[in-house]
């Protein structure tokens, strides 16, 4: 199972993180609104942040973040 971040602005659900899931197949997905967040309000993304042990090397990190960023381009950007 894959958790991720985004939010509903009243017509679609905008992904705010990269989805690294093979092209040409069908998953199964539960959408889960939680709380709504007010105009004035700011996304604090710190409560998503923090310390985890990671037994990969910082190299094999970076090549994971270089590789997830290949999926930017997909995601719809409202300006």
């Amino acid at each position: 199972m894959l958790s991720i971040n985004g939010v509903y602005d009243g017509e679609k659900i905008i992904i705010k993180e990269p989805i690294d899931l093979e092209k040409g197949k069908h998953f199964r997905v539960i959408i889960t609104f939680l709380e709504t967040i007010e105009e004035n309000e700011e996304l604090d993304l710190s409560e998503f942040c923090g310390i985890w042990q990671d037994s990969r090397s910082a190299e094999e990190i970076v090549d994971e973040i270089y590789k997830q960023r290949k999926n930017f381009s997909l995601r719809e950007i409202k300006m």
